[in-house]
């Protein structure tokens, strides 16, 4: 099957679907892996998240500590709050 050949999912009752393996094998979508729905005019996109590893969010966090005045609770605040939007 080439890479161009289209690939059914069927939506649930849950509104979930299963991506086809040769897909999620292709794309490296492993459990857990986040992707970002976005519609268009013609359709849905899904987008792969690349989210950065801890050490690498504690690298830019490090990088901005010195431009940007937050005490350490006011950064945890700002870590719930992402967390819990994306909930």
């Amino acid at each position: 099957m080439s890479t161009d050949d289209p690939e059914v999912a069927t939506v649930t009752s849950k509104g979930q679907i299963t991506i086809p393996s040769r897909l999620r094998k292709q794309f490296g979508l492993e459990q857990g892996t986040k992707l970002m729905v976005v519609p268009t005019d013609y359709g849905l996109v899904l987008k792969k998240l690349e989210l950065p590893s801890v050490k690498e969010f504690q690298q830019r966090v490090e990088e901005r500590a010195e431009t940007v005045d937050l005490s350490i609770d006011e950064v945890n605040e700002l870590v719930h709050e992402a967390r819990g939007a994306d909930e």
